[in-house]
């Protein structure tokens, strides 16, 4: 039996739009074994059959890899909620392929694991992360595979995170994006992206405020979050440094390096949004886990 452990991820990062994520604290387990059929638990009803995203990866990797599928069992227990912006859908694709070396004993880099991933996926802003940890910005040049730059983050920064009772789905979230900019706006984020990564990793919370000024996604998905401009004052007003959109939302994220300012803060968003989920996160610096039970 094999257990696949994944974390969450916040894509974006505010000002890194399709090219930033890290990973955070929170966590989906997965639990492999052969079997005599298909068997998955731990989720709702509607995905325990042959389209779950984990075991649609589970296949694809074995396809992948020149091997017939076989009969498995998989359960499913997650802290991750579903369609709001904290990764989900990569944790199963990664997860599936983990699964699918370990069950047939190959052994498969975390290079290769994010080529595969990202081909799965489509990007690797979220895939990259949940697999290596960290912060992380991805790129694919033409024809070749994902490059993947990690950055170290603060041991002092703490994450409050605000989940929202409703999703934002990322197709509906990249319909309000414009698909082509001025040139001043892509110079505005190029300079920001290197600011928010060197202020993530000296845990410089007023550089993360400073370089958190997104103009090319941000301003267009707030409007799909209800929530948005009434969290954001809150947090700022609760002695947050800033604050974004994870992914494609509904997910908000704040950011301070006190976590006494955290746990007050985290007190004043359940009494205001009591249907909201909160939690305050570190930063994952491990990635995926597996191990033999």
């Amino acid at each position: 039996m094999i257990k696949v452990t994944v974390p969450a991820t916040s894509a974006n990062l505010g000002i890194g739009y399709d090219t930033l994520g890290m990973a955070v604290s929170l966590y989906s387990h997965f639990t492999f074994d052969h079997a005599d059929t298909l068997t998955i638990t731990g989720c709702p009803e509607e995905f325990q059959n042959r389209d779950n995203m984990v075991y649609v990866a589970f296949e694809q990797a074995l396809e992948q890899w020149g091997m017939e599928p076989f009969p498995i069992s998989i359960d499913i227990q997650t802290e991750i909620p579903v369609a709001r912006g904290l990764g989900s859908s990569s944790t199963c694709v990664v997860a599936g392929i983990m699964g699918a070396a370990a069950l047939t004993r190959r052994t498969v880099t975390r290079e290769e694991l994010v080529a595969m991933a990202t081909a799965l996926e489509g990007h690797p802003d979220n895939v990259a992360p949940a697999l290596l940890g960290a912060a992380v910005c991805s790129f694919t040049p033409e024809g070749e595979l994902p490059r993947c730059l990690r950055y170290n983050v603060s041991e002092r920064l703490r994450f409050i995170t605000i989940i929202p009772p409703y999703e934002v789905h990322t197709s509906e979230a990249r319909k309000v994006v414009p698909q082509e900019v001025p040139l001043s706006t892509a110079v505005w984020q190029m300079g920001r992206i290197a600011g928010l990564t060197r202020g993530l990793e000296t845990g410089d919370t007023e550089l993360i405020a400073a370089a958190n000024d997104d103009r090319l996604q941000e301003p267009y998905r707030r409007k799909l979050i209800p929530d948005y401009d009434a969290v954001r004052a809150t947090c700022l007003e609760g002695g947050a440094k800033t604050i974004w959109i994870s992914g494609s939302g509904s997910t908000l994220m704040a950011v301070t390096d006190d976590t006494i300012v955290a746990k007050f803060l985290q007190v004043r968003l359940r009494e205001q949004f009591p249907t909201c989920e909160t939690h305050i996160l570190t930063c994952d610096t491990q990635g995926a886990q597996i191990e033999y039970l």
